[in-house]
Formats: C-alpha cells, structure tokens, sequence
C-alpha cells in the first residue's frame, strides 16, 4: 500500500507540474517518431517508440500532451518500485527494526529521489529516460528477489522465474538504451554472487541470458519501419548493415565521448551537484553509511552497486554534451538505495535507538516534502510555453512556401517536426537542419520527401555526397588529412549555396548564427531581419510575413522565460534578447518605426534588464 501511495504523491505532483506541451531539446522529435512510428535519432530507442506509439492511439487532447502524462507516469511508477526495492533490502540489512520502520525509511528515501531535480524534470516532457529509469528499478528489484530466492534455498523454480524476469527487464533496458550495457557487470555480478551453489547457478544461467536476447531483437522494428519512409526517418537504417550499425551504435556521438579533456572534470561536478541537491547535501552521510553496512552484511550487493555506479559513471562522466543530467539517473536511484540502508542504521545506533519503534519514525517520508518545496519553483513547468511559442512566432514571419535552413534543432527544429508531422501545421514550410546535411541519409531523405526545393540542387548533392559517405565510414582516418576537411568543407558550402539559388523563386529564411557560421555561405544576399528568421534576399529588400500573432506569440515566449528555471531557460533567453535587439534596431533604423522599437526593447528589458544587449537597446536614442 506505501509504495502505490509513494508513486500517487509523486504522480500527482508530477501531473501538475509538467509542461503543457512541447518542450526543449528532443522532445518533439521523439513525440513525431512515436505518433508516426518512425525511426528516433540515435540509437533509435525501439521499445521506446513502440510503447509511445501505442500510447498516442488514446483519446488524449493532444499527442504531446498524451506523452507528458506517459513520462510522469512512468516516473511515478519507479518511484514506487524504488520504496520496494528499499523496503526489500531493510529486511536483509535492518532486521532488528519492525516492518513498519522499514517501509517509512523506504518511502523517505524514494520520496527524496523523486523529488530530487534530475529525476523530476525526467516527468516534465517526454523523453526516453523515463521509461529506462523504469526498467532499471525494475530489473533492480527482479534481480534482488531471485537473490533472495536462491539464498534462502526456496523453490528452484521461483528463483528461475526471477531469473527470467531479470534478464527480460535488462534486454528491454537495452532496447531502449544501449548505454544499459555498461550497467550489465554489476548486475550479474549481483545474481551470481548471490548463489552459494555454483552448479546450480550455472544450471540457471541460460534463464538469465536467453531471455536478455528478446529486448535487442526489437531493432529488427528499425529497418523494416524505416523502408516505408515514415516522415520521421533518421539514419535511413534500411540503406544497409553498414548504416543500421551506425546508428543502433550512436557512432555520430562518439566525438563527444572522451574527446574533451574538460568534459571528466565538468561533468564530475555537475553529478555531484545533481547527487548532493537529491541527498540534500546531509544525506552524503547516509550513502557512506549504507554502503559501509552492505558491505559487512551483504558484500557481494556492496560490490554489485560499486560496479554499477562505475558501469554508469565511466560512461557518463566522459560524455561532453550540454544535457548530460539524465544520464547519471542508475546512479542516484542507487543512491537512494544506500541512503535508505544507511538511514536504518542511523536509527538503531544507541542516541537514536527510541525513535527506531516511535512514531518518529513514521515521520521519516516528510523529508521528501523538503526537497519538494525546496525543488518545486524550479521543476515547475505549468506554465513553460516557450518552445512551441516561439517555434509558432518564427513561423509567423515565414512566407507562403517558405525554406528555412537552421541549427536551432533544441528551440526550432525538433519541436517544428512536430507541429508539421502530427498537427498538421505549416505543412508548406520546409526546415531544413544545416548541421544534420552532414549526415549521409539527410539529403535522400530531403530528396524523398521534399523533391521540389532539392531538385536544382541534385548536382552539388552528387558532389557532396562521396565525400560524406567516406567521412562517415571512418571520420578519424578522414579527418587526419587536411586536404580532406578543405574539400568536404567547400562541397558543403556549395551544397548549401546551391539550395538557395536552387530556390530563388521561394522566400528562403534562415536563423541568425548562421550568419558567420560557414565562410562563403549566402554571399551576395542581403539580411533582413524577421522575427527569430533572417530572410535572405538580392535585389530588392524584402521583408517576412508579419503574421497576426507575431507580437503576441514573441510576448508569450518572454514570459516563459522571465523566470530561468534550467541551463536551457537561460541559453534560449540570450538567444531571443538578441532576435528583440535586431527587430528593434532594424524597426528604428530602417523602418523608422519607433512604436516597434519600443515594443521589442521593453520585451527585452522584461526578460533581463541587466543584460548586455539590453542596456544598448536602452541606451538609443528616440526622436
């Protein structure tokens, strides 16, 4: 009964905290690849898609808003599995102290852990995370009971099923998130150590293993989708083994991993940061403690959560990506583990031995309210609208036909595949992902679906293609020759050049980083600000499409962003203060529109009086 009301408590405030709709970063390609059945970016996430998919067929008000609920879901669903798996190892480790006790140090423990930001933000907006988290408390807990089962010498048979269960729950793991193999050393570990009988362990282990093969199996779903060219394709994983390798692998990631000699340091910080915020800093005391105590009573499960967090840390603290957060999520669920096991003995040490049977104890759960009020102003994202608001307002000023070639994939790219691919919005803009065009199945896959805007571009496509093809099939062997990056460097260009000439008869955007991104990029054209867009122009100036909503959507993005509640809150704010500066400036210099100019500076002022660019905008002059 506790742990359901643990996961009704999270549930609960989970629901009422998640966003609205869209949110940064991957969500609302992973949203468009679940309503559509399509092909996720690396490393393509199966079980994920699947599951989502047949969630979306449910009679929600919308798909993103469907999948939010999913996400909060899923994350309350672990953390009552998370009071089991606590609750469960008490018996082992605090046997002096009553079942009621142990199931309140559990519920703490899970509460704190679910409350903690990194797990919270997991239930705000969809991603993959939620569901992996669920499935490694889960695989937690089978692994746990067959331990118990086998060490108590109960039925063989009980003890295989558990078995079973933990190597199905460890291959969906995999299914829906390769990096679960670094998790796989601790994990056996645990389940053989548990077993004094060594024959019988090995008599067992064909339950274990066989059944770990039926999750991977999945990615047989990716190519046999990906051959009917859903409008979510990536990777194109039906060209060849080669291509469906490279993506089941994440192989384009791979430059981020071990590749910064900063990345360690930063990240290690960042985890402890993460880990201390959930542990509420004291609760370092109780990890040490419950390790200290698993590993006088229950070595062999001391040993399995150190190879766990070495599994999970070794690939995550080397890893240099902005949102590396969700990745450290086994970690602090073992985390709450130890806390719990070292809270029970906290409380049977002599000062504290009465509360052990008072009702002291049954307090314990209230700690989970601190780190909620603590974590609430923050995790809260009710009213978080800026992505799909600020996606809307670049639209806005997006002509008729319109091409739009961006970098922006986490504020604009992601989240327009959405509105386009499931709610049918602007269905005759095309957005075109610069950084993806080098990816060799980006350009057949814009030729398949948009053949007017790349046709005229076939030539610089054939030029380009070879030598991506080569970079892709060994980028260190490739990237070792200098003459090699010059070249593919100029195709690139040229290929990007040959889209807009290719496109001269259509209004062809772009976002404004772009700008000094590539040398030799969109030479001859002028810039004309619009909104988040730069529409690129020869000959006359022209100017976006002034939609209706323009002014009312960018205010809309402001307030969202007024309180910065995460890394990304911040970075989009210093992006959208430039756009205001530029309409601003644009409006009082050239369209002499002093009515405008105010509006965008006072926005700007709004979002941060103290920044940079905002000062200069206060400081023009108005005639």
């Amino acid at each position: 009964m506790v742990p359901l009301l643990v996961g009704f408590i999270a549930g609960a405030v989970y629901l009422v905290t998640q966003a609205p709709g869209l949110y940064y970063t991957d969500t609302g390609e992973l949203a468009a690849a679940a309503a559509v059945w399509g092909v996720a970016h690396p490393t393509g996430y199966p079980l994920f898609t699947l599951i989502a998919h047949v969630w979306t067929m449910l009679p929600f008000p919308s798909v993103i808003q469907g999948l939010n609920i999913l996400a909060a879901l899923l994350v309350a669903a672990t953390a009552s599995v998370v009071t089991i798996v606590v609750r469960n190892l008490l018996r082992h480790t605090a046997p002096t102290i009553d079942e009621r006790a142990r199931t309140s140090i559990a519920a703490a423990a899970a509460l704190l852990w679910a409350f903690s930001p990194t797990v919270w933000a997991q239930s705000t907006a969809i991603e993959v995370y939620s569901l992996n988290t669920l499935l490694f408390s889960l695989v937690l807990l089978a692994v746990s009971k067959s331990s118990e089962q086998r060490a108590a010498s109960s039925d063989p048979t009980l003890a295989a099923r558990y078995s079973l269960l933990s190597g199905l729950l460890f291959g969906f793991m995999l299914a829906n998130h390769v990096s679960s193999i670094f998790l796989a050393p601790g994990l056996f570990y645990w389940w053989w150590k548990s077993r004094a009988d060594r024959s019988q362990a090995k008599a067992q282990l064909p339950w274990l293993l066989a059944p770990s093969l039926l999750g991977p199996a999945l990615y047989v779903l990716l190519p046999m989708r990906s051959s009917q060219l859903p409008p979510i394709n990536w990777g194109w994983v039906h060209r060849g083994w080669d291509a469906f390798l490279y993506h089941v692998k994440g192989t384009q990631f791979g430059v981020w991993m071990f590749s910064d000699s900063g990345a360690v340091r930063e990240n290690t910080a960042t985890f402890f940061s993460l880990a201390s915020q959930e542990l509420l800093w004291v609760g370092w005391i109780g990890v040490v403690i419950g390790l200290v105590v698993l590993w006088r009573s229950q070595r062999h499960i001391a040993i399995a959560m150190v190879l766990l967090i070495a599994g999970n840390l070794g690939i995550s603290l080397g890893y240099a990506i902005p949102d590396i957060d969700a990745y450290f999520l086994p970690t602090l669920t073992l985390l709450a583990v130890l806390l719990g096991v070292g809270l029970a003995k906290i409380i049977t040490l002599k000062p504290f031995r009465p509360f052990a049977l008072s009702p002291f104890s049954l307090s314990l759960p209230l700690l989970g309210l601190i780190s909620l009020g603590v974590n609430y102003r923050d995790l809260d994202h009710s009213s978080h609208r800026a992505v799909p608001a600020y996606t809307q307002w670049a639209l806005e000023h997006a002509e008729s036909n319109a091409v739009i070639i961006t970098r922006q994939w986490d504020y604009l790219c992601s989240a327009f595949w959405y509105l386009q691919t499931v709610e049918g919005v602007r269905p005759d803009v095309v957005m075109i992902d610069k950084e993806l065009l080098r990816r060799t199945w980006y350009l057949p896959h814009l030729q398949q679906h948009y053949p007017d805007v790349m046709k005229g571009a076939s030539t610089a496509v054939a030029a380009y293609q070879p030598w991506l093809e080569q970079f892709e099939s060994d980028a260190d062997a490739f990237t070792a020759n200098p003459e090699n990056n010059r070249e593919i460097q100029g195709r690139f260009v040229d290929l990007l050049n040959a889209i807009l000439e290719a496109n001269a008869d259509r209004p062809v955007y772009i976002t404004p980083e772009m700008m000094n991104d590539e040398q030799g990029f969109a030479t001859g054209y002028t810039a004309v600000p619009a909104g988040p867009l730069v529409r690129l122009v020869k000959g006359e100036r022209a100017e976006g499409r002034k939609g209706e909503r323009a002014k009312e959507l960018v205010s809309e993005v402001v307030e969202s962003l007024v309180v910065k509640r995460t890394r990304l809150d911040s970075a989009m704010s210093s992006l959208v203060i430039s756009n205001l500066a530029t309409n601003a400036m644009y409006a009082l210099q050239v369209q002499k529109d002093v009515g405008s100019f105010t509006f965008y500076r006072d926005l700007a002022v709004r979002l941060d009086p103290k920044d940079r660019t905002t000062r200069m905008l206060l400081s023009q002059p108005i005639q």
